[in-house]
């Protein structure tokens, strides 16, 4: 009776590939998991802001470029906040964080003047959320890393140089 369900019979060993096994949910499991490791390390996300109309933005060669497509030259503001070493050992991991005190804020953007692409990342800020962002960057060398806030359509930047004695891309 066993036999005829599919099912073995008692005391008889059983192979994975024999079991009666949902082969649909494990794949289901597998893409699923594939998703979340996409999404956190930042794949996803690259691609949700590139098909946003912005890939002129992030193909950008040069910070003059790069401001053209944002649309204006910012203006120097002490309400926007760079924290950043002035000094790393590692260009491949420092910590970067910006702030601003600037009422609607609506993006932030990262911009480092020696990458070869110098967007390095933009954040949409949504109305009533804190306009703050810590992230790690990877430098190619000693340069000016730009912090550039767009509040109520204006652009503000911060700007701070820092020192890398190994070099992160290559």
């Amino acid at each position: 009776m066993a036999g005829e369900r599919g099912l073995p019979a008692v005391g008889v060993p059983v192979r994975e590939d024999e079991a009666n096994v949902d082969r649909y949910r494990r794949g289901l499991v597998a893409a699923g998991g594939i998703f979340c490791a996409l999404l956190q390390v930042g794949l996803l996300g690259a691609a949700h802001a590139r098909s946003r109309g912005l890939p002129e933005l992030f193909s950008a060669t040069t910070i003059d470029d790069a401001l053209d497509v944002l649309g204006s030259v910012p203006v120097g503001s002490v309400d926007v906040e760079l924290t950043l070493p002035g000094v790393v050992e590692d260009g491949a991991v420092v910590p970067v964080r910006v702030s601003s005190t600037l009422d609607g804020v609506e993006e932030i953007y990262v911009l480092v003047a020696t990458n070869p692409y110098p967007v390095a990342v933009r954040f949409e800020i949504l109305e009533g959320t804190e306009p703050f962002v810590a992230i790690r960057l990877k430098l190619a060398q000693t340069g000016a890393v730009y912090a550039v806030v767009r509040a109520k359509g204006r652009l503000y930047s911060r700007v701070a140089e820092t020192r890398v004695t190994v070099g992160g891309c290559g």
